[in-house]
């Protein structure tokens, strides 16, 4: 009962509507708390519809919502605004984003970047030294000797019987059997005999006047052999990471010692690897093949370095430099004395260094100059030809030789110490053979076959009587009488050109035009061919079509008749040589 005496209503006799109504008025919350009861009322309704089976399978996706500045500060509940999505651009395939890419840089080596800042160097434009000198400054870490020698105990054998060695000893006789027996030297039935004489002669200096080993036919060099065979086996065999590190020891010398301090610029070193000892192998059928090299001391050496630079230290304990000199004149870094032929050796700059570059623009120059005075100077030497006097003819033919066959002018050799090599001057009547294929009558043909620079094999049938011989005045029928009047009666050993020395026509060449050497003429030459055959290629149709690398290979094709005029070879491999015998 109430207060005024009556009942209170029970809620089941006042309507739905009202009862929600009343509920709603009594529940509802302070403004302060507003979003926290909304929040948790929602959170409630959303449970209890889970509960009741009432809710969505699919998961809604949440919204988020963005809260108004004044949402806290006003009395009224202010509503909350969603936060649009933002739209994901599918990317159509083959096209990329629009988005730039930053790009990325390769991390260049040690060796690229300075091989960049040896590029960046102008040596055309740079300011040339004062008059006679090469450089203003010059600092560079001096030679790198190799490592001393490390016996390995492998017993020779002498009249079949093991013979004990000392270091010394053991590494001059490892030195010959590291030759191979069928190799170009001891493969070769001209060149083995001077290779062992001279190889056993310094071996016995060595072994002394006591020692057992006297003759060389009772040495067996097999185990030794054996051993080295084995040792090269091993080291082909040894796994990526032990190459790795072999890579990295030798680019760590080459760092060390591979670059100088030219005139404030980075500069490469040719050779800084100072000579090992061994047996000497030479060239053709060298006089002093298989004489025994000298290890080289760093007394020996003499270094070049400008006054204001560091002292390069000498990695050779115990040892110091035989002498440091500050000659801006002369372009070596070092220099020592090998024993075999008694010569000066240098240390120099790389063939792609500043120097080179100014040594071969001056060649090129001359080269040029050349250009200009060419017919004036065939004129001159072709009338010349049919001179009275035999030195006046041999001077011409012998020019005619230079230019038109790129022959080098020889000098006199001793062939006891040096190869016998031969050039212009230096041919003797055993080097022609006149009309070699025996067709007779009107031929004009003469096989030339020597030894060159380098003992590089020429063997040439030349066609006097050809049109690129005889064409405009060429002359090329009265050179082939003139070398049949200059060998007639001289035995096979006698020279062509007796009354001919290389420094008459020296002087000659140099009267004609300052500077003009057989050389000249060869780089004339040689450039004048290259230049006549690219131009040929740039005249066909199709020029234009081809692609860089057929353009390349025309380019190579001209390069090889350059080489062919010049007489520029390469020496066939052992390896080489076995495979073409397989595939035959």
């Amino acid at each position: 009962m109430g207060s005024d005496g009556f009942s209170d209503s029970s809620e089941e006799d006042v309507p739905l509507a009202k009862l929600k109504r009343k509920s709603n008025s009594k529940a509802r919350p302070d403004p302060a708390h507003s979003s926290s009861s909304k929040k948790a009322s929602s959170t409630t309704a959303s449970r209890n519809s889970t509960l009741n089976g009432s809710a969505n399978p699919k998961k809604r996706p949440r919204v988020k919502y963005e809260e108004d500045e004044h949402e806290h500060d006003s009395d009224l509940e202010q509503p909350r605004r969603p936060v649009p999505k933002k739209k994901k651009v599918k990317q159509e395939k083959g096209k990329s984003n629009n988005k730039i890419k930053k790009p990325v840089m390769k991390e260049m080596d040690k060796a690229e970047r300075m091989s960049h800042a040896m590029q960046s160097f102008l040596w055309w434009n740079a300011e040339e030294p004062k008059a006679g000198a090469q450089w203003h400054t010059m600092e560079h870490a001096g030679v790198a000797f190799p490592e001393a020698y490390d016996p390995h105990g492998v017993k020779m054998l002498y009249d079949g019987q093991p013979v004990t060695l000392s270091p010394v000893e053991e590494e001059a006789a490892t030195f010959f059997a590291a030759m191979d027996p069928e190799g170009m030297h001891l493969g070769n039935q001209k060149t083995a005999p001077i290779f062992i004489k001279n190889f056993f002669a310094d071996f016995r200096q060595i072994l002394g006047k006591q020692h057992v080993i006297r003759d060389f036919k009772k040495c067996d060099w097999e185990p030794i052999r054996r051993h080295l065979n084995e040792q090269k086996i091993i080291k082909k065999a040894i796994s990526d990471k032990e190459r790795k590190v072999n890579k990295e020891t030798r680019n760590e010398a080459m760092f060390q010692f591979g670059y100088a301090l030219v005139d404030g610029h980075i500069e490469k070193v040719g050779n800084y690897n100072m000579e090992p000892p061994g047996a000497f192998r030479g060239r053709g059928e060298h006089p002093k093949a298989g004489k025994l090299k000298h290890r080289v001391d760093p007394e020996q050496v003499f270094l070049n370095v400008s006054e204001c630079a560091r002292v390069p230290p000498c990695t050779v304990p115990g040892h110091a430099w035989g002498e440091l000199r500050h000659d801006p004149q002369v372009q070596w870094l070092g220099q020592w004395k090998e024993n075999i032929n008694n010569q000066v050796k240098y240390m120099q700059l790389a063939a792609q260094s500043s120097f080179k570059g100014k040594s071969d623009r001056s060649k090129y120059n001359k080269a040029a100059l050349l250009c200009g005075n060419i017919d004036k100077i065939r004129d001159s030497y072709k009338k010349k030809l049919k001179a009275k006097s035999l030195e006046a003819r041999q001077l011409a033919t012998a020019m005619w030789v230079i230019d038109k066959l790129a022959l080098r002018v020889g000098g006199e050799k001793d062939t006891e110490e040096e190869a016998d090599t031969v050039g212009c001057c230096s041919l003797r009547v055993e080097h022609l053979n006149f009309d070699p294929n025996d067709e007779g009558g009107d031929c004009k043909e003469i096989e030339l076959e020597f030894l060159g620079k380098d003992s590089m094999l020429f063997k040439q049938t030349i066609d006097f009587g050809a049109t690129m011989y005889t064409e405009n005045n060429g002359m090329g029928e009265q050179v082939y009488e003139n070398f049949k009047a200059f060998c007639k009666k001289k035995k096979s050993h006698e020279e062509v050109f007796n009354s001919l020395t290389p420094s008459m026509l020296n002087t000659h060449l140099k009267e004609i035009m300052d500077g003009l050497t057989a050389k000249v003429f060869r780089t004339y030459n040689a450039s004048k061919t290259l230049q006549d055959e690219l131009m040929k290629t740039e005249a066909i149709k199709s020029f234009h079509s081809l692609t860089p690398a057929e353009k390349v290979a025309e380019y190579n094709n001209a390069n090889r008749d350059v080489a062919i005029l010049c007489n520029h070879q390469k020496t066939v491999s052992k390896a080489q040589t076995t495979q073409l015998e397989t595939i035959g």
